[in-house]
């Protein structure tokens, strides 16, 4: 279906551009993406991997967006300049829920080890898990706090 729609774009361009086709690289790139995965559709060549990777590369034609409007590439500048504080507030919020997580292990454990035993979760083997190390606090509070996943399994 896809290769249709890549068929129909190229045969436009072809019409439209006539001989300022061939003078573009991306057009050169677009036509021989295009046969390769022609040639691949008809079973002569079979690797699907590369035609995959072609299909990707023939849509990562929309960074040529990026340079042609304006409101585009300022937005992707100052997304740019966000990420340095999302990594930063990413690692705080895992050092703080690691931290929290350690306390979990230690304080909470010993009191759900002892609901399981009584029964509290006979459907949940995860329940029992929730709290039996710092990984598996730090999914449980992940799951419930970050998610909002479970809250009434495990949280209340």
């Amino acid at each position: 279906v896809c290769y249709v729609f890549f068929v129909f774009e190229l045969v436009l361009r072809i019409i439209v551009e006539q001989r300022m086709l061939l003078k573009s690289r991306w057009n050169i790139l677009d036509i021989s993406i295009v046969v390769w995965l022609g040639i691949s559709g008809l079973g002569i060549v079979r690797v699907v991997r590369l035609t995959h990777l072609g299909r990707l590369i023939r849509l990562a034609r929309v960074l040529r967006l990026y340079s042609v409007f304006k409101e585009l590439r300022r937005l992707i500048q100052m997304l740019g300049s966000c990420f340095k504080t999302l990594f930063w507030s990413l690692f705080l919020l895992l050092l703080v829920m690691t931290i929290w997580a350690v306390i979990a292990v230690e304080l909470l454990n010993p009191k759900v080890q002892e609901l399981a035993a009584a029964g509290y979760w006979e459907g949940c083997e995860r329940c029992r898990l929730s709290f039996s190390s710092t990984f598996d606090a730090n999914l449980t509070f992940f799951q419930t706090v970050v998610a909002g996943d479970s809250w009434g399994t495990i949280a209340v």
